[in-house]
């Protein structure tokens, strides 16, 4: 296929219209292009810009270049969520059950880690036997038996988005929201779900690190969506400080299953539960479901859910009442520890999320898997008073790294003078 008409328009400053972008993801699913037309027409792109009705193309056609999951057959309303990805950010495995708690089905496909952030997949593959490869028909199985799965991207979802973001990696042009929103939406689009709840992290920890770069993501998104006929809607969180007081792949699901018996740390909860109340509003307008979705966690049913939906993905189950399973062998703990007494005035996600990521807990740059069980619990929040000496952070290793992630974990608590006082808040806008 000859793309250099299209190149030609957008190189220019034109508009494409719906079929003319088509025709490009059409040519990058099916190889009847060049790389150098392909690699060309994104670097237009990346340099001339697109409109929303373009970028709402750009996300449909490369959700037709593959299979579209159905399940309009469902009793049951469908709804996703997507996390633009943070430290210590494990919601969605608190989200997708609590949302089959309240009556929905959650069809959620997710990816590994990214840098510092830690990936769901990861998470959950800390569980022994937990498969993250279902089929289509597994998923089906496993959504209509249990009313959530949490499986990664299949062969036949999207392929146009694979060769595109090759391309994008190669080439430089990654950072732009309008390869970067279309490429998210065409896989959360793929899914299925009638409704979709975006959470768009914003700060240090946050790929956004600004608040209007993060909304305008947001802003992008929530319009590719709706433009795409599915209820969707955001929220800007902060990502300046750890979610919870886990980092790593099988503490933070350890940390997750204490959120679902009502034990957990309160950002954790009240994220959790913001989030899936943004979702029913979205697809109930005027609904005001935060008591049931308290009562839910309070009376261990979005807990049951968990646990039968790891047995649904032949996973072991045991590790609800038995977490200690999830960390894969012996480790050891270091405990870091604060120089002075004072009141802790920051603690830096970035900075604990790359300790981990020195323990061998992130994926290594020729695709490893991570170590499933090394990882941080975070003793203190930010606005906490501590005394010389008091635990920091305890770090779980197996010895690689040690020196490393003890330095940059230090570094990453600030301990100033001064009367302790509230954490900042954490969702900072809605969007939608």
């Amino acid at each position: 296929m000859d793309l250099r008409p299209l190149i030609a328009v957008k190189r220019d400053g034109g508009t494409l219209s719906p079929d003319q972008i088509e025709q490009f993801v059409a040519a990058a699913a099916s190889g009847s292009a060049s790389e150098v037309h392909l690699t060309s027409m994104l670097m237009a792109i990346f340099c001339r810009g697109l409109n929303t009705e373009e970028r709402t193309a750009y996300a449909l056609g490369m959700m037709r270049s593959g299979a579209v999951l159905d399940w309009s057959h469902l009793d049951r309303p469908t709804a996703d969520k997507h996390s633009t990805g943070g430290v210590g950010d494990k919601i969605s495995l608190m989200w997708a059950p609590l949302m089959v708690a309240v009556g929905y089905a959650v069809p959620m496909i997710s990816g590994r880690g990214l840098g510092h952030t830690g990936g769901t997949l990861d998470k959950l593959e800390s569980i022994p036997g937990y498969r993250t490869d279902l089929t289509g028909d597994e998923m089906g199985a496993v959504l209509e038996s249990v009313g959530c799965t949490i499986t990664g991207q299949t062969a036949d979802l999207v392929p146009a988005d694979r060769t595109l973001y090759d391309l994008r990696s190669r080439s430089e042009t990654v950072p732009t929201v309008d390869h970067i929103a279309p490429s998210i939406m065409s896989k959360k689009l793929a899914e299925g779900a009638d409704t979709l709840v975006l959470d768009v992290k914003v700060g240090r920890g946050a790929f956004m690190k600004t608040l209007p770069d993060a909304r305008n993501l947001a802003e992008v998104m929530v319009a590719i969506g709706r433009g795409a006929g599915r209820n969707t809607s955001a929220l800007l969180t902060s990502m300046d400080r750890p979610l919870g007081r886990a980092v790593g792949n099988a503490v933070e699901v350890a940390e997750s299953i204490a959120v679902l018996r009502g034990e957990g740390p309160a950002d954790l909860t009240e994220l959790t539960v913001a989030l899936a109340e943004a979702a029913i509003i979205e697809h109930t307008p005027g609904a005001t479901p935060r008591a049931a979705l308290e009562a839910a966690l309070a009376d261990g049913s979005a807990l049951a859910t968990f646990g039968r939906m790891i047995e649904a993905h032949g996973g072991d189950a045991g590790v609800i009442d038995h977490p200690a399973r999830l960390l894969g062998g012996p480790l050891q703990e270091l405990v870091v520890t604060a120089p002075r007494a004072g009141v802790v005035s920051d603690v830096d996600a970035l900075g604990v999320g790359l300790s981990v990521a020195d323990l061998g807990g992130g994926r290594g740059a020729d695709g490893s898997a991570p170590h499933p069980g090394v990882g941080a619990w975070v003793q203190v929040r930010t606005g906490e008073a501590v005394e010389a000496g008091q635990p920091l952070v305890r770090l779980l290793h197996d010895g690689d790294g040690v020196d490393a992630a003890k330095a940059r974990a230090l570094a990453a608590f600030s301990i100033g003078d001064g009367e302790p006082f509230a954490e900042p808040v954490l969702v900072l806008e809605s969007v939608g």
